[in-house]
């Protein structure tokens, strides 16, 4: 008995960190900023940027107009911002105002956007049009995923919720289910918790398989952006890899870069860039359309685009997948703690 209820000690230990890691991940979501209002508002953000610029406002005086239509945090990011360039600050630490309340990966296409037209000036429209696009179009693919796993989230929660709701019914309408669980029935609420515990930890494994790996299309779309704005393959790598800590695949940029920086040729530092079959694939055409003199620019879009049919094909797929998946924590887990919960303490109750 006591080996019974050091076991459900441990597992209910073991779910506590396991919902402390998920909320403080929230948190952090939370305080980056990274809810659905800031990240959709990012693109009106771009569009009324460009077209306050096109309108032939410097960009201090640009964001301060633009400020006024975004919700609280972005408007009060973009009214420090602002401030801080109208004070003469450098660009880059003007945007760090937005540190914590838009994603580093978002901002920072835009940020290499207007670095390159406070440094050259020109026409910086195509490219912020360019900027929201993107935006959009990472949005909507997240938005694609989210629906896509909002089914078998909501069923896992419910399965995982049956056992103590269960018990919490019992309990109110037979007036000795309570005392023989926590009396007798010890045991058998050690190995329910246990189960319901590994069912719980399975069925969240099987509904975040669905989430993206490492991104490879979102730094392609980074790198077109300062391609675009008139940047060079490697300084709109260092622009992007310099604003955005949390980019995927940052750290093998940073190698390609150090690479570059050696003299090592192109060709040969994005073989080693390349860490699967996409970023092989992505890194000879690059190789290519340099060596050639080909636009790399419209090259990264369509493997972008490529990129993103993929993985939205791929979640579709995975999607179809999980309620399949789904029987065998079901069956294995979840039915015998209903069945320990639900019969056991009944049948205490008779054989006593």
């Amino acid at each position: 008995m006591s080996a019974l209820l050091a076991l459900a000690a441990a597992v209910a230990l073991g779910v506590a960190l396991l919902d402390a890691r998920r909320a403080a991940a929230l948190l952090r979501r939370v305080r980056r900023g990274d809810g659905r209002e800031t990240r959709a508002a990012l693109p009106a953000l771009v569009d009324a940027l460009a077209a306050a610029l096109a309108s032939g406002l410097s960009l201090p005086l640009a964001l301060a107009e633009v400020a006024p239509t975004l919700p609280p945090a972005l408007a009060a990011a973009t009214r420090r911002t602002a401030a801080s360039l109208a004070l003469g600050a450098p660009l880059t630490a003007a945007f760090g105002a937005y540190a914590g309340v838009a994603p580093d990966e978002d901002v920072a296409p835009l940020a290499v956007v207007l670095a390159s037209f406070v440094r050259s000036g020109g026409r910086v429209g195509p490219s912020l049009a360019r900027v929201a696009a993107l935006l959009r179009g990472r949005l909507a693919l997240e938005e694609e995923r989210r629906a896509l796993t909002a089914q078998a989230r909501v069923s896992a929660t419910v399965l995982v919720a049956l056992a103590p709701l269960g018990a919490g019914f019992f309990s109110i309408a037979m007036p000795d289910y309570a005392p023989t669980l926590f009396g007798e029935g010890l045991g058998l609420l050690a190995v329910a918790i246990a189960l319901e515990a590994a069912g719980a930890v399975w069925l969240w494994r099987i509904v975040r398989g669905v989430a993206p790996s490492s991104d490879l299309a979102l730094f392609l779309d980074a790198v077109v952006v300062g391609l675009e704005a008139g940047l060079t393959f490697p300084h709109a790598l260092a622009g992007i890899v310099d604003r955005a800590p949390g980019l995927a695949r940052r750290e093998e940029a940073r190698r390609l870069l150090a690479d570059l920086a050696l003299g090592r040729p192109l060709a040969m530092a994005l073989r080693e860039f390349a860490a699967d079959a996409n970023g092989a694939r992505v890194a000879a055409l690059v190789s290519s359309a340099t060596r050639f003199g080909a636009p790399v620019a419209q090259l990264l879009v369509v493997q972008a685009e490529a990129l993103r049919t993929s993985e939205r094909h791929r979640a579709e797929a995975t999607a179809r997948r999980l309620p399949v998946l789904m029987l065998f924590p079901l069956a294995l887990c979840i039915l015998p703690a209903l069945l320990v919960v639900f019969l056991g303490p009944p049948l205490l109750a008779l054989l006593r």
